[in-house]
């Protein structure tokens, strides 16, 4: 839990600074803000991609879905508490929040602190 809630605080941290507009792919493999105007397009420029799915790609992360991607990840990482709780009291789980975890810590296995294990 402490390893998955540390990269989500990251990812969050990261997505904050990136905050603007809806990220959007534009002519030439580009990604830019969405911003209207033609001083707001000299300003507006995030990532030139070798494709148009790369640019596609890039656009989908935008920082406001990776802020809706870890709010959800944390409601999961809330149940998961709620449910280790309620079994500390007697009270059986079923596990699959715990699996839910491992699968969404799995997104992370490149990190030097993942631990094969969780797998």
């Amino acid at each position: 839990m402490t390893f998955l809630r540390a990269r989500l605080d990251r990812d969050e941290a990261v997505a904050r600074a990136c905050m603007s507009a809806a990220w959007k792919v534009a002519a030439g493999g580009t990604v830019r803000v969405d911003q209207a105007g033609e001083a707001a397009l000299e300003r507006s420029f995030v990532a030139t991609a070798e494709n148009e799915a790369y640019a596609e790609h890039v656009a989908r992360m935008d920082p406001r879905r990776v802020l809706r991607q870890t709010a959800a990840q944390r409601r999961l990482l809330a149940l998961y508490e709620k449910e280790q709780w309620a079994r500390k009291r007697g009270v059986p789980g079923s596990g699959v929040l715990e699996d839910v975890l491992r699968g969404l810590a799995a997104q992370y296995s490149d990190h030097p602190a993942y631990r094969p294990e969780w797998a």
